[in-house]
């Protein structure tokens, strides 16, 4: 569906701006590590929702309209937007939905004695999820669980009235309560899903920058959401580390929000950095500096546009992470998986026969790869999966034509991603290092022998 940027604009006026609840929401609630487009929706859902809906209600949405709020569009280079459409727009509603699924309240209520979880309750924010394909419509129904038998005022006064899921983005009187604000605009313009997430931070402590100091392992696990260590992971399979990856993600996210700035040219967060606290060379605490900010919201500012693209034709700052990536690709079409019995192990050995090739300077090949890299997905998973692809369809000749780019980044990428943790478990592989032209596996455990 192709519109140009009056009608955007026109459409946008439905929705609101700003996305305001609780700042106990995300103390308290937390999503998996899910994509950039999920987040958009979300987030974008919880400032639609606010005040707006009786409690046990059921909120309808078209898919289209959450495509809109999300800010689900592809921009051309001729300024027409192609919101997303189709079996495109399905796969991002399958997303969201399970996303949305997944947005719950985490209360352990027993730990075992090294003090990982043994007892918990789980409170999902929606009480019931309704996706129906057929019209093309989500139905939404907000939990009225209680969660506290006391609420806390904008004083950190108790209130002698229980605290249900529903009062975190309700509220008669939003003087009264602690919550967050910020545009929603913004938030979805970000193409980084660190990004987001930083800003959603920052906009908590918009007027008291000091706040933001936190140690560092729980700034991984709750804001940036790129470490969950298997003893916290109710699935030991569902457990992911990143942290390597640290630097690089917060520095995009801090020139992305850098250059947010006014229609009239001034910058909305100013003087923007952050500080981290060490112990002899270890991290522990990481701090945010910034001048207090209130442009981006709209009361005080009417944007035209949040984030200015980059011009036609400059490259990624992944260019160089996704041509090494193909260049890995290329690397498993010229090896074979020969297993040792002595060892007890695969070894890489050099194919002897004409192998598959693909030119690293192609943009087409490199386009998947990109879009996943600017969303926030290490190299390091990205050549894991080709490796666990590579290596599970070692003996059909006919499927490993498809250990290619498109396939392997592309719809079904989710689903290979989860497998993963379980695949490095069963098996052990060894690079072959007697070529010196072959990438680094950037890959410790199984990978290169246990």
């Amino acid at each position: 569906m192709m519109y140009d940027n009056n009608e955007i604009d026109n459409q946008e006026e439905n929705f609101r701006a700003d996305i305001k609840y609780s700042r106990q929401l995300p103390e308290m609630f937390m999503t998996n590590d899910i994509n950039a487009q999920t987040e958009n929706v979300t987030y974008s859902l919880l400032g639609e929702l606010r005040d707006r809906y009786k409690e046990n209600e059921v909120a309808t949405f078209t898919f289209q309209e959450l495509a809109e709020l999300g800010g689900l569009y592809i921009k051309r280079k001729s300024g027409k937007i192609d919101l997303f459409s189709g079996k495109k727009l399905d796969k991002a509603m399958t997303l969201v939905s399970l996303g949305l699924k997944e947005f719950a309240y985490y209360r352990v209520t027993e730990t075992n004695s090294d003090g990982t979880p043994k007892s918990w309750d789980m409170f999902p924010l929606f009480s019931r999820i309704s996706v129906d394909g057929t019209k093309r419509l989500v139905h939404l129904t907000v939990s009225t669980e209680e969660i506290s038998p006391f609420q806390i005022d904008a004083k950190g006064n108790k209130l002698d009235k229980p605290l249900r899921i529903y009062d975190l983005i309700n509220s008669t009187d939003w003087r009264t309560v602690k919550h967050l604000q910020f545009s929603r605009e913004i938030h979805y313009s970000f193409v980084s899903k660190y990004t987001k997430r930083v800003y959603r931070f920052l906009s908590e402590f918009r007027s008291f920058p000091k706040g933001t100091k936190m140690r560092i392992d729980d700034f991984d696990k709750k804001i940036l959401k790129i470490w969950m260590p298997k003893e916290e992971a109710i699935d030991s399979r569902n457990a992911y580390d990143y942290r390597t990856n640290r630097k690089k993600f917060l520095d995009r996210a801090m020139d992305e929000i850098r250059s947010l700035k006014t229609p009239d040219g001034k910058q909305i967060v100013q003087n923007l950095d952050y500080i981290f606290y060490k112990t002899g060379k270890s991290i522990n605490a990481i701090e945010f500096t910034f001048k207090p900010f209130k442009d981006d919201l709209s009361i005080n500012n009417k944007l035209s546009s949040a984030v200015k693209p980059g011009s036609i034709g400059q490259k990624s700052d992944y260019y160089e992470d996704a041509k090494r990536v193909l260049s890995y690709l290329n690397y498993l079409h010229s090896i074979r998986f020969e297993y040792n019995p002595e060892k007890s192990i695969y070894q890489l050995v050099p194919k002897n026969s004409e192998s598959i090739y693909f030119d690293v300077e192609d943009n087409n090949l490199i386009k998947p790869i990109l879009s996943l890299l600017e969303n926030g997905v290490p190299v390091e998973e990205l050549m894991q999966v080709e490796e666990m692809k590579a290596f599970e369809w070692r003996d059909n000749t006919k499927v490993l034509s498809n250990l290619k780019p498109s396939v392997l980044f592309g719809n079904r990428y989710s689903e290979y991603r989860a497998y993963l943790s379980y695949f490095k478990e069963q098996y052990q592989i060894i690079q072959d290092l007697k070529k010196p032209d072959i990438p680094t596996i950037p890959m410790d455990g199984p990978w290169n022998g246990k």
